[in-house]
C-alpha cells in the first residue's frame, strides 16, 4: 500500500514537471524522496543516452553502474551551481524569497525533461544545440512559474 502511494506521488510529480505553470511552483515543497527520484530520473536517462552512443571497453553492466555513478555526481553538481542561480532569480522575482531546502527540489523539478533531452540532442552530434537547449529549458523552466506567480490575478467580476 506504502509503495502505490509514493508511485501515484512519483506519477503525479513527473506530471507537474511536465510543462511550467502555476502549479509547478509546489513542486519546491515535494518530499525529499521524490526529488531523489528525480535525480535518479535524470542520471538513469543520461547515462541510457550515453550508453547508445559511448564506446565501452569494460563489460556493459560494470560500465553502466560505473557511468550512472559518475553521471549522478556531475548532475548533482550541476544542479547545485544552477540552484544558486535559481536562489538569485526567486530572490529578485518574487516578494518572499525561499529557503534554499525549497530552492533545490524546484531545480531538480526544472530539469527532469530538459537535461536528458539537451543531452540526446548533443550526442545526436549538435552540441550546440544541445547545450542550447539545457540551458533554455533550464530557464524557461525555472523563471516561466515565478513570473506567473508574481503576475497579478485578475479580480473575479461579480455580477449582479
Amino acid at each position: 500500500m506504502i509503495i502505490m502511494h509514493f508511485l501515484s506521488q512519483l506519477l503525479n510529480y513527473l506530471q507537474t514537471t511536465l510543462i511550467p505553470n502555476r502549479p509547478f511552483l509546489k513542486t519546491r515543497l515535494a518530499d525529499v524522496s521524490l526529488y531523489f527520484c528525480g535525480l535518479a530520473w535524470i542520471s538513469l536517462w543520461t547515462t541510457v543516452i550515453d550508453s547508445l552512443f559511448l564506446e565501452q571497453s569494460i563489460p556493459f553492466i560494470i560500465w553502466f553502474i560505473l557511468h550512472f555513478i559518475f553521471i549522478a555526481i556531475a548532475v548533482l553538481l550541476y544542479l547545485l551551481f544552477v540552484s544558486y542561480l535559481n536562489r538569485w532569480f526567486i530572490q529578485w522575482i518574487l516578494p518572499k524569497p525561499w529557503a534554499f531546502r525549497q530552492v533545490f527540489p524546484y531545480t531538480v523539478a526544472a530539469n527532469i525533461w530538459t537535461f536528458p533531452i539537451g543531452v540526446f540532442i548533443y550526442q545526436l552530434g549538435y552540441s550546440s544545440v544541445g547545450i542550447a537547449i539545457l540551458l533554455a529549458g533550464h530557464l524557461s523552466y525555472s523563471l516561466l512559474p515565478l513570473f506567473l506567480a508574481r503576475r497579478k490575478k485578475k479580480p473575479a467580476r461579480r455580477f449582479s
